[in-house]
């Protein structure tokens, strides 16, 4: 019950071209960051969106190498997508504790607008649907792609604020 070839292949271009999205926004981050790193260090707020920046632009790298997975089944790849959405939400949630802004500083106003504008929540849910109707031998990639250019937008939408308004 795998797929065939044209969908393999299909589903291969897309993989490329997000994952190497992927890669390339990640290393945005780490400038981003790099840039300001006194200042996120400081504020466990900015810790926090950081760390939740970097599952949101390193979820699609991982979504892309399951999906160029050779020969895998729908079900094979509906539980690893199951899993990886289960994994990446309980990420977003542990790195998140920390992050409430206490005060009205610039860094909590930072802090605040980038947990308004960050999709993680949407995001781990589009991979958890699209995973589940794998499971249950309907085609959920539609799902997966959507989570992954969902979650590459959001990355840089943090880069972005981080780059600008740390």
């Amino acid at each position: 019950m795998g797929y065939g070839p044209s969908v393999a292949q299909d589903w291969g271009n897309f993989a490329l071209v997000t994952g190497g999205a992927s890669g390339a926004l990640t290393g945005l981050l780490f400038v981003a960051v790099s840039l300001s790193r006194e200042r996120i260090a400081g504020h466990p707020a900015l810790r926090g969106q950081a760390g939740q920046t970097l599952v949101l632009l390193v979820l699609p790298l991982l979504l892309a190498v399951v999906l160029v997975l050779p020969g895998a089944s729908r079900s094979a790849l509906g539980g690893l997508l199951v899993a990886m959405a289960v994994a990446t939400g309980g990420a977003m949630v542990i790195i998140g504790r920390g992050k409430k802004p206490t005060g009205p500083g610039s860094e909590d106003r930072l802090a605040r607008l980038l947990d308004r504008v960050s999709p993680n929540l949407v995001v781990v849910l589009l991979a958890l649907v699209g995973g589940c109707l794998q499971l249950a031998g309907e085609d959920g990639l539609y799902w997966v792609a959507a989570a992954s250019t969902m979650s590459l937008v959001g990355g840089v939408v943090n880069a972005w604020l981080f780059l600008t308004r740390s």
